[in-house]
């Protein structure tokens, strides 16, 4: 009689043990309704979307228990839980401000990978599993941004790793939680947006050349042109960075109008060079020293210009292409 009882306790035992050690399995799907405020400056962007959990556990409250870690703000409507087929489907709709570290190095080229990160907050690995739900996940047929060409879609699950566990007394060293991660890859319809946004430019540097064609004597004009080509390209500089996030890298927009700011210069100590070889009757030297510095700018200015231009695109086309942009 003993012996049997003994047996059964540790059949009891055993089967307790082996339910504790499992695992909750949650399967986490996503549908984007919409995708709108692309903000530059705030780097921010706003996504509205539906967020549904499928799983067993009666116990689980995964509306509650699963946050989104890069979201500035977050306004939850028509939560949802129902059981169908002996599973639990939660549901809920969000409107969410999201956090996005724009890199804008070849703006207005460049291509952005949007990212939504859900993570479970209460259980760790140990008690909650999340899988993504690949099969219904996606972008509503309507979503569109302006300027903007969506080129992918996708929905992957992971597990986040702390070098903290939190002060749970179980636990030690580290702790590891479910995520999921929606990622949105965008590619810019830059043209356009280039051309506004640096016509200004283009036609301050255009407007710094016409100095070479104006006689040496006329020292004051020559001046006083280059002196107002000068500040329309930092009139234009400043337009450009006020649409931009500050960034400590050196972009496009800086390579451009750092060039045109240079080449402005060259333009105004031409004059002066010029000015001083007239008045010193050496006319026709002078002429030469500005058709060689006209020559040269011009040139300089349109080869660096495309190079420029496609460095930015091709380098981010590459870079985006092998997953460098994340």
């Amino acid at each position: 009689m003993k012996k049997s009882i003994f047996v059964f306790l540790l059949i009891l035992i055993g089967t307790s043990a082996g339910y504790a050690q499992e695992k909750d399995t949650v399967k986490v799907g996503v549908f984007i309704t919409s995708l709108y405020d692309m903000s530059l400056p705030d780097n921010s962007f706003k996504a509205d979307f539906w967020l549904w959990f499928n799983y067993t556990n009666d116990r689980l409250d995964m509306l509650e228990s699963v946050e989104i870690i890069n979201a500035k703000e977050v306004d939850k409507q028509i939560p949802s839980t129902e059981k169908k087929n002996g599973i639990n489907w939660s549901t809920q709709k969000y409107q969410v401000v999201l956090k996005k570290q724009w890199n804008i190095e070849h703006f207005p080229f460049d291509r952005q990978n949007l990212e939504i990160f859900f993570e479970e907050a209460v259980a760790d690995t140990s008690a909650i599993y999340l899988i993504a739900d690949k099969k219904n996940s996606r972008l509503a047929e309507q979503v569109r941004i302006q300027g903007w060409k969506i080129t992918s879609f996708d929905i992957v699950n992971g597990v986040s790793l702390y070098h903290t566990t939190y002060g749970d007394p179980v636990l030690s060293g580290e702790s590891a939680y479910g995520h999921i991660k929606v990622q949105i890859r965008m590619q810019r319809s830059g043209i356009g947006l280039f051309l506004k946004l640096f016509i200004g430019v283009y036609i301050a540097f255009a407007i710094s050349l016409l100095v070479y064609f104006i006689e040496p004597i006329q020292i004051d004009s020559r001046v006083g042109l280059s002196v107002g080509s000068l500040f329309a390209a930092v009139g234009n500089k400043y337009i450009v960075d006020s649409i931009l996030p500050e960034t400590i890298n050196f972009t496009l927009v800086d390579k451009v109008h750092l060039l045109t700011f240079f080449l402005i210069f060259i333009a105004l100590t031409v004059s002066v060079v010029s000015f001083y070889l007239e008045k010193g009757e050496k006319l026709r030297l002078a002429k030469r020293w500005d058709f060689v510095a006209f020559s040269i700018s011009l040139i300089l200015y349109i080869i660096f210009n495309a190079w420029l231009l496609y460095q930015a695109y091709y380098s981010e086309a590459e870079a985006f292409m092998y997953g460098n942009k994340f």
